[in-house]
């Protein structure tokens, strides 16, 4: 039996999941974490030891429920090269005594590299489905585009529909730029963007600070704009994080104004193609739609994603483990009512 020891890291320690396996989502990077934080949630992060060697790392962050109870969630982790039963039960009890230390109902999880169910089930509570549709949890399903071809076969390869598009917004006279530096002087016009897009679409955003924050900070971590212009007048921006060797498109807007130049098609593909010139593996669109639409409103988005070709990474579903069962029964009962009336 192997000898696991859980230990929480500092702020000033080295915390890189990435050392463990390839194309580790960056939510759990200690950047994301940071973002976090800047929205007042508790984040701590832990590394995994079995007999004095890193098998995990992983990064828990906090939520508010009523009446001074909390849940736990680790987005698209534990990162682990360890799938022991011997892991998952001693996983499954630091998890518990964490939790009880924080006041917490259930710690959630869904694992990268991803695990099957079958396997998870045995030490773990399965998530209703009708609780996956949340602002705070992760898509459980993205989509990547590989970025081994040329230029010209990533074209090829892509939707008619939208290789036209591109073409067609360069005839129209947009242009589109990549920006690496001075990120705050896009802010505003990046925001104002974005709150459009979301009323235009149907989904809420995080208050506006938590989006400057994140601006404020990109010098840090490596990431670019992708901006389209028509003129002077900036039409659409896409935010991108590169994390483990995969560019991860991870906020867009674009005005309602000159549609039909399709400054969103050329904002993407240079997008794409910065990504090939600075040795990404994957370009990573992000959530999309799913068979059973737990992600409704999603299909429009969805469509506009698969249409540059490439293919679904499925993660983990979600587990919990259940610290109060009263409570987590009445979270479920809650969000089921809510599902209904939607």
């Amino acid at each position: 039996m192997k000898n696991f020891e859980f230990r929480e890291i500092g702020n000033d320690e080295n915390y890189d999941p990435s050392n463990l396996c390839e194309n580790v989502p960056f939510t759990q990077a200690s950047f994301y974490g940071d973002w976090q934080k800047s929205l007042g949630r508790p984040v701590k992060r832990f590394l995994v030891y079995a007999d004095k060697e890193v098998v995990a790392y992983f990064l828990l962050i906090k939520y508010p429920l009523l009446l001074s109870k909390s849940y736990l969630y680790i987005p698209y982790g534990p990162v682990t090269k360890d799938f022991s039963e011997d892991f998952f039960v001693n996983l499954k009890q630091e998890l518990k005594r964490i939790a009880k230390v924080e006041n917490s109902v259930f710690v959630r999880l869904d694992f990268t590299p991803p695990a099957t169910s079958n396997t998870l089930s045995k030490f773990f509570t399965k998530a209703p489905f009708y609780t996956y549709h949340s602002a705070y949890f992760q898509p459980r399903v993205e989509w990547f585009l590989s970025l081994e071809k040329s230029e010209n076969e990533l074209l090829m390869a892509m939707h008619e529909k939208t290789r036209y598009s591109i073409r067609l917004a360069e005839r129209k006279e947009i242009t589109a730029e990549i920006i690496t530096g001075d990120f705050g002087k896009y802010f505003e016009i990046f925001y104002e963007l974005m709150a459009g897009t979301a009323k235009r679409n149907g989904f809420s955003l995080h208050q506006k600070s938590y989006y400057e924050n994140i601006f404020q900070n990109l010098h840090k971590i490596n990431s670019y704009l992708s901006i389209a212009r028509y003129g002077q007048k900036i039409l659409a921006i896409d935010l991108i994080i590169i994390f483990s060797k995969t560019a991860n498109y991870v906020f867009g807007g674009s005005s309602d104004e000159e549609r039909n130049r399709m400054p969103t098609y050329l904002a993407q593909w240079k997008a794409i193609c910065y990504a090939k010139q600075l040795n990404c593996a994957y370009y990573n669109f992000g959530g999309i739609a799913t068979e059973n639409k737990i992600y409704k409103g999603w299909d429009g988005l969805t469509i506009f994603k698969k249409k540059f070709g490439g293919k679904e990474i499925a993660r983990s579903d979600f587990f919990d483990v259940v610290v109060n069962p009263f409570w987590y029964h009445l979270y479920n009962f809650r969000k089921r009512i809510k599902k209904i009336s939607l």
